[in-house]
């Protein structure tokens, strides 16, 4: 056993919270939803990849849209991409 174990005892388990909580998430898609029609499309996704310094953001976002796009309508909604944003990427 580790020396340091017996002061993990007293840590509140309950006392972290996500890194992005859905107001910001949602700040975020607004960003970068140029047209403001509540969805992302590929050219919206690549220009949000390509202002975040990504390398090959075009194939970043088809691969966004190939995980995301649950409806398969070639867009990401809102609820779409707070559902990806939270998933684990090891997966």
């Amino acid at each position: 056993m580790f020396p340091w174990t017996h002061r993990l005892k007293n840590i509140d388990k309950g006392c972290c919270k996500p890194v992005a909580e859905e107001e910001q998430l949602n700040k975020i898609f607004d960003r970068f939803d140029s047209n403001r029609d509540g969805h992302l499309s590929w050219e919206e996704l690549k220009s949000a990849y390509n202002s975040l310094g990504m390398s090959f953001p075009g194939l970043r976002a088809l691969k966004a849209l190939c995980v995301a796009d649950e409806n398969r309508d070639g867009y990401i909604s809102q609820k779409e991409f707070i559902k990806l944003t939270r998933k684990n990427p090891r997966k």
